[in-house]
């Protein structure tokens, strides 16, 4: 099928509101190659914003061989016809790809589980095993995109490759599982468009995260198609195909002109042959043409350069929206805008001014309920939104009128503001109201007019109720306490409102009876969540506390083997061999603690026999040396004179006094210490540590006393 026979459509949630469709038969659109064109709209204030729309000024190179990963969506949402859409689509793909091109599939759910072990052919018997293993996957859990795109970088490696690289993705894009905020869906995109991988996807499911596809496909140049009543799987699956094999240019450095003051997306995205690509933004003034943009790009390995002159129209207010995107694009770089090409950008707009028509609603029930202030505020930004929003302006007129009547909004106002078509149908004539709006001609008139305002009223508490119940449900899978006090609320003021006729008082409390009944039952589901989900937290920080007292004892235990090792560097086996022994002792039955206290045992009988063997040998040697320097005579010339006894007795009389003398000098704390070691001291400790009782006899004996560290520090014993 060719690619001009495609168009998508792409959807942002606003206000939960959108409708996403994959339709045949239209055309790509087309853009003159050496132009940009680009809608224009102009604040009051002077304020311009774009839209620009650019298309590649060279022609398509020829297609090569690429490799494509395929991610295939297997959480608990992936169940049904949803399922077997999905599968269809992903047969119907392998089956488009090339005969030179490979591919690898992979499951997403909380994590990317690979089930090729590489890439491989796609009709290949490893292909057919992947699928086989993907079809028998019970779909569970929820999904995490950032893994799953995570995954994608990793499979492509760091190395460069001639082939093209793709990836498309199969499911709905709801990343419950890890919310990917705006730094982090930057992170990846960069990591994609580095390593030049494109992104498209089909959004199936019963909820769809249209924004998350979008940007992905808007930022690394790929496609989104959206499932719907009138697509088709088989379609899906060739257009899927023909997408990942299509060409990309990269943009390497982009220059704008100065015209532009803000450009977002802050990186260019990638460009494609078969769709536009769109930036907005900002002008800086708006003075005839806003000039040229200048672009060096690469495709297929090969660098390029690529100009347009930019055309622009004249401003207009159809392009209204641009000013709420370019806002909303200010806070994040633009990094979440998903306007993959024009008909991406026309969904915004529809989107966009779906919620200035639903705040004019809300706008004309403030006015019927006489609450003028919030009905001018609601009617003003509704107003911002669409200019050309002909409802805003009808209830801003009426707001209008009721303000200059001093009072709440007449009856005719109501019927305005209440998008009715203040014009009379044609040969009719508009009866012009009395003087006095409290007076009328006639019963008959005031009768129509009380009827007319008791079913404006009804209506409105009709709607509130409608509005109520809505929020309501939406609220009860979160909060069901706070769902059921707002219809509660609700209730009481459908039974208390006179404006109802008991018909539609009882049809009102009826469905929000059902629904607080409803809510009733999803607060004991959320009670019962919340017990398992308890219980889970409690076995979750039980493991975590076993895994953080075995780390704290497998640290302990490498820090006693450091200590052994260094001890038998040191020869000290005896002391290695208790260490050892500690370790088993702190973590019995881990292997090589008890044959680390063996070997130091071993080795320390070893070192012991050694030194005895040595020292015998010595002896030997040393007591035979003795015996021959025992051998050797003494000459008796000269003689030896000894003094008679009485000189002996003499001397040693003389040298008692020396007896007991010291040479040196002691001062008085050394004489306290060396008194002190003289005397008997009994003490009695239980339980005290060294440090308290060394201080107990420093106190009772007043003398200074010390611990030797290093020998407690070689004994393996603390001071306290």
């Amino acid at each position: 099928m060719s690619k001009n026979h495609w168009s998508w459509l792409t959807c942002l949630a606003v206000a939960g509101i959108g409708v996403c469709t994959l339709s045949i038969g239209a055309e790509a659109p087309t853009t003159d190659s050496q132009t940009a064109t680009m809608d224009l709209f102009s604040k009051a204030d002077g304020e311009t914003f774009f839209a620009l729309k650019v298309m590649p000024d060279i022609e398509a190179p020829p297609a090569r061989a690429h490799d494509v990963v395929i991610l295939f969506d297997t959480s608990a949402s992936q169940t049904g016809v949803y399922r077997s859409d999905a599968l269809k689509a992903l047969e119907v793909l392998l089956a488009g790809l090339g005969p030179n091109d490979r591919a690898a599939l992979l499951a997403v759910d909380l994590k990317a589980v690979t089930l090729t072990d590489s890439m491989v052919a796609p009709n290949s018997e490893a292909m057919q095993q992947a699928l086989s293993d993907l079809r028998r996957r019970v779909p569970l859990g929820s999904t995490d995109m950032a893994a799953a795109l995570s995954a994608v970088v990793e499979s492509f490696g760091d190395e460069a490759s001639a082939r093209g690289r793709a990836a498309v993705y199969i499911g709905d894009g709801m990343s419950t599982a890890n919310l990917i905020a705006s730094g982090r869906m930057q992170e990846l995109v960069d990591e994609l468009v580095a390593k030049r991988v494109s992104v498209s996807s089909y959004a199936i499911g019963p909820r769809l995260d249209n924004q998350v596809l979008g940007a992905l496909a808007n930022h690394t140049g790929g496609m989104l198609a959206i499932d719907g009543d009138s697509v088709n799987s088989t379609e899906v699956g060739n257009w899927l195909a023909e997408a990942a094999r299509g060409a990309v240019v990269w943009p390497t450095a982009v220059e704008y002109p100065e015209s532009l003051a803000e450009v977002y997306p802050r990186n260019t995205p990638p460009l494609r042959f078969d769709r536009d690509t769109v930036v907005i933004g900002k002008l800086a003034a708006q003075d005839g043409s806003p000039g040229e943009i200048r672009m060096q790009a690469e495709i297929a390995g090969r660098p390029v350069e690529m100009s347009w002159q930019v055309r622009s129209g004249r401003p207009s207010d159809d392009h209204a929206y641009l000013d709420s995107l370019v806002r909303a694009a200010k806070r994040d770089g633009g990094i979440g805008l998903p306007t993959v090409g024009t008909a991406g950008l026309k969904e915004l707009r529809w989107l966009v001014n779906t919620g200035s028509q639903n705040l004019t609603r809300l706008s004309q029930q403030a006015l019927a309920t006489g609450n003028l202030q919030q009905a001018e505020q609601l009617v003003a930004e509704a107003t911002r939104l669409d200019p050309l929003n002909a409802n805003a302006q009808t209830v801003q007129e009426a707001v209008r009128k009721a303000r200059e009547n001093g009072g709440p909004a007449t009856p005719r106002d109501l019927r305005l503001a209440n998008f009715q078509d203040p014009t009379p149908p044609p040969g009719t004539a508009e009866v012009p109201p009395p003087a006095d709006p409290g007076l009328r001609a006639d019963e008959g008139g005031l009768l129509d007019e009380i009827e007319q305002q008791q079913r404006l009223f009804t209506g409105f508490i009709t709607a509130e109720v409608r509005n109520a119940i809505n929020q309501a449900r939406g609220m009860m899978g979160t909060a069901p306490e706070q769902a059921t006090n707002m219809l509660k609320v609700v209730l009481e003021r459908v039974e208390q409102a006179p404006e109802l006729n008991p018909e539609v008082r009882n049809t009102l409390a009826e469905q929000v009876r059902t629904a607080l009944r409803e809510a009733s039952r999803r607060a004991e589901i959320k009670a019962q969540q919340d017990i398992e989900r308890q219980q889970l937290a409690a076995e979750g920080e039980a493991r975590a506390r076993i895994h953080r007292d075995l780390f704290i004892t497998e640290q302990k235990v490498d820090q006693l083997m450091n200590r052994f090792n260094a001890l038998l560097d040191e020869e000290r086996y005896r002391d290695a061999e208790a260490v050892a022994q500690m370790a088993e002792e702190m973590d019995p039955g881990t292997p090589g603690l008890r044959s680390a206290e063996l070997t130091a045992r071993m080795v320390g009988y070893r070192a012991n026999m050694d030194a005895v063997r040595d020292a015998r040998h010595m002896g030997v040697v040393d007591a035979m040396y003795a015996i021959e320097l025992s051998h050797v005579p003494t000459p008796d010339e000269p003689p030896i004179l000894y003094p008679p006894p009485d000189v002996w007795q003499l001397l040693t009389q003389r040298r008692k006094k020396y007896k007991s003398v010291d040479l040196t000098e002691s001062n008085p704390a050394e004489a306290r210490i060396l008194g002190a070691l003289d005397e008997m001291t009994e003490l009695d400790f239980i339980d005290t540590p060294l440090n308290d009782a060394i201080d107990i006899l420093k106190a009772r004996h007043d003398i200074e006393i010390q611990l030797d560290g290093p020998a407690l520090l070689d004994a393996g014993v603390g001071s306290d």
